[in-house]
């Protein structure tokens, strides 16, 4: 009898949920994003509202719950209702750094998801120096550091999720022996390495770029595997140190349930957000860049690679949860 009635449930739910996703959107869309207004995340996630909106013919807006390294945001759009009408833009952090790096979080990025579309997937971090230090290469600095042995040191936000973790790991592989010194803002810390407060900095390309437009930091390497098409001359670091490859990305998910044609909808919708004739160069001017949304299939099998990577790097690096 049990079963009976599951299975006549299920039957009735099934073409209620298909009815329901095809009337879908009836009402604003609502994308939570992890940080304050202005920031990157910010600007790219306001620039997909604004397309999906003309896509979909319902306002897409962007609610900014910034702070506690995203683990309130993340937490709202775990518990919002699976119809379609909350996602989050969220990124490395989100849904890999904050596995290995807090001993407990309010809600569970493997299971509290439903994987939507990829946005970008190419955000290296930068190395580069104070312009005084006399090098120009990566295997210059690591001559250099071995030449120096402890007086070295490298400024890192350790806010910033893939930046630290690149730090570190390029600090190890190539046995540099370099000091970190942590910041909790990245204007603070560009600003000390552009005065030589400390020398060698690891950040987004984003963080750096106006001390590198103002001739106080000089570009080194990125930590991608590929080079950046914009700055081809610039090399990157695996280029002379194997295995330092590290690449933030940003993607868009739902609350776990949300049914799958919307879900296919709204792929679709930031699929031709991605394909617009600016974007590419928007996105350069963050130091990102993007292949795409793929699928909703492509991302959830991303984010898997991504967050058992995180924790490989994790256990490598013997990062202690707090």
């Amino acid at each position: 009898m049990i079963r009976f009635w599951f299975l006549l449930c299920a039957l009735l739910l099934g073409p209620i949920g298909a009815v329901y996703a095809q009337s879908w959107p009836a009402r604003p869309i609502k994308i939570i994003v992890p940080t304050g207004p202005g920031a990157a995340t910010d600007v790219m996630a306001r620039l997909m509202a604004d397309s999906v909106t003309r896509g979909l013919g319902q306002p897409v807006v962007v609610e900014n719950q910034g702070g506690a390294s995203g683990l309130v945001a993340h937490q709202s759009a775990a518990r919002a209702a699976p119809d379609g009408y909350t996602f989050i833009f969220t990124n490395t952090s989100g849904l890999a750094t904050n596995l290995v790096t807090f001993k407990s979080i309010p809600y569970d990025p493997v299971r509290d998801f439903t994987p939507v579309a990829m946005v970008v997937d190419f955000g290296p971090q930068m190395l580069s120096v104070n312009v005084d230090l006399p090098v120009k290469s990566v295997s210059e600095l690591i001559d250099y550091a071995k030449a120096n042995p402890g007086k070295l040191s490298y400024a890192v936000d350790v806010t910033a999720g893939a930046a630290p973790f690149a730090a570190r790991l390029f600090n190890k592989r190539a046995n540099l022996g370099m000091v970190e010194v942590p910041y909790r803002s990245a204007a603070q810390m560009a600003g000390d390495v552009a005065t030589g407060t400390v020398p060698v900095l690891i950040s987004s390309m984003a963080a750096s770029n106006a001390m590198v437009q103002a001739g106080k930091l000089r570009r080194i390497a990125l930590t991608s595997t590929n080079r950046f098409p914009p700055l081809p001359d610039l090399p990157t670091i695996v280029e002379t140190v194997p295995g330092v490859t590290m690449d933030g990305w940003f993607v868009l998910v739902a609350p776990a349930g949300v049914p799958s044609d919307i879900v296919g909808r709204m792929n679709q919708g930031v699929g031709d957000f991605l394909k617009g004739p600016d974007i590419q160069s928007r996105l350069a001017g963050f130091g990102l860049a993007t292949s795409g949304a793929g699928t909703p299939q492509s991302t959830a099998a991303f984010i898997t690679r991504e967050q058992e990577r995180w924790r490989a790097l994790a256990r490598e690096l013997d990062i202690q949860p707090q």
